[in-house]
């Protein structure tokens, strides 16, 4: 049984530097952007994240690129 995996849907995930609590541990504040091109290159997506990533308040610390994929027999 063959099957193929077809993205149906990207996103841009920006994870920022929220400073540390109380006991110390770093706490990880997240962006996130809908409604990015499926074929988007990593190398596009990785510039448009450090670009927005210059909007932010809060420093990057992690970039991440979610696909939503369908499996489907062939």
């Amino acid at each position: 049984m063959a099957v193929n995996a077809v993205i149906k849907e990207t996103k841009l995930k920006l994870q920022l530097d929220g400073g540390l609590n109380e006991k110390g541990t770093q706490i990880v504040k997240a962006k996130t952007f809908s409604k990015v091109k499926t074929d988007a290159a990593n190398e596009n997506i990785f510039s448009a994240a450090e670009s927005l990533a210059g909007l932010q308040e809060m420093p990057l610390i992690g970039i991440k690129r979610i696909d939503e994929i369908d499996l489907q027999e062939e």
